[in-house]
């Protein structure tokens, strides 16, 4: 039952169009119904279990009084005219265009970040070839094209691409520092940051 068919039900009661056995047994219908009730519905209940008790312990034939009832009835319908009619699955646009801002400036900002970091390991991986390439052509004796050749695979290899870089570009003349900086701290920060954000996704 909604809340206008609760207001309905105790204005008949009220009107006098049910009596007040026929209103106890209809609320206690609407009752058990397993819809959700409104609050003046819930105080009002204690009051038709108290009518119900008195109907039972005078039998068939006596006369019970509803003065409470209907003061209760009255109280309820009541709290049920002031109690605004909000239909729970009315589409709230305002709401919605916020939140679709919200979830475009978040998509927005993650883009970014994911770019720069897709950046900086392109540049880290660039760097990272030309190095290998290099000290595998300085060190070995190597030609340009074999040595570019096995040096772009061994970049990629974890550890060891990153040790020859460094290598490389010490024998270059980089300072060990910035070496160290470009191929060791780098590659495990971008790698770092990428799995906590992927972390915090999931």
């Amino acid at each position: 039952m909604t809340p206008a068919d609760w207001r309905a039900l105790i204005e008949a009661y009220l009107d006098g169009r049910l009596s007040a056995e026929a209103f106890m047994r209809r609320f206690i219908e609407g009752w058990t119904s397993g819809a959700p009730l409104p609050r003046a519905v819930v105080d009002l209940q204690v009051a038709v279990e108290l009518f119900e008790a008195r109907v039972r312990a005078a039998g068939e034939d006596g006369a019970t009084d509803d003065d409470d009832l209907r003061q209760a009835a009255r109280r309820a319908a009541a709290m049920l005219s002031d109690e605004p009619g909000v239909s729970p699955h009315t589409f709230d646009r305002v709401r919605a265009r916020e939140e679709m801002r919200r979830f475009q400036i978040r998509v927005s900002r993650l883009a970014g970040v994911g770019c720069a970091l897709a950046a900086i390991w392109l540049g880290l991986s660039l760097l990272q070839i030309y190095f290998v390439s290099e000290y595998i052509h300085l060190t070995l004796g190597w030609g340009a094209w074999p040595s570019a050749v096995i040096g772009f695979f061994l970049a990629f290899v974890p550890i060891v691409g990153n040790v020859l870089a460094f290598l490389g570009a010490t024998q270059e003349g980089w300072p060990v520092w910035l070496a160290a900086l470009v191929f060791f701290a780098a590659p495990a920060a971008t790698l770092i940051s990428g799995w906590s954000r992927w972390r915090r996704r999931g």
